[in-house]
């Protein structure tokens, strides 16, 4: 007996894949902190030299909050989302500052919903009384029309 193609576990009737809209990869936000220490302490140096020293440690703790800002920023910069629904199963796995979260559901008794604010609405999969909010990383408009999509996917196996 065959199995159909929607159920082979390569071939899954639905997928999404979405990551962090990063603008800068982790070597050019390293030069970028670079190039503001350079001037920063550049800039300190030359008025500790005229006798404005106390320019200097301000100028230290500056960098010390930027690079925090960096940090806890590249430390995101490899978050993703993926949702896949493939026979009777939904899967949503999350990876969240380095911590992969996975889901899994029966595809007949989970339902789509919204959350939040209706202009900035999330995802949110309802399965036995809890939610888990997915589509972080899209925007509104794709939130919308994933959601739609998603109904669609899951109504046609009812």
């Amino acid at each position: 007996m065959g199995r159909s193609e929607a159920a082979e576990p390569d071939k899954p009737e639905f997928c999404l894949f979405s990551r962090r809209n990063n603008s800068l990869t982790d070597g050019q936000r390293r030069a970028l902190f670079g190039s503001l220490a350079t001037v920063s302490i550049g800039v300190a140096t030359a008025f500790a030299a005229a006798g404005a020293w106390m320019i200097l440690p301000y100028s230290l703790a500056e960098l010390g909050a930027l690079f925090w800002a960096f940090r806890f920023f590249e430390r995101g910069a490899g978050d993703w989302e993926r949702l896949t629904v493939n026979g009777d199963r939904v899967v949503l796995e999350t990876r969240r500052r380095g911590e992969v979260e996975r889901h899994e559901f029966n595809r007949l008794w989970v339902r789509v919903g919204r959350a939040g604010a209706r202009s900035e609405a999330r995802v949110v999969l309802r399965y036995s009384g809890r939610d888990v909010e997915f589509g972080n990383h899209l925007p509104p408009t794709d939130r919308r029309r994933v959601a739609r999509e998603l109904e669609s996917v899951l109504g046609r196996f009812r």
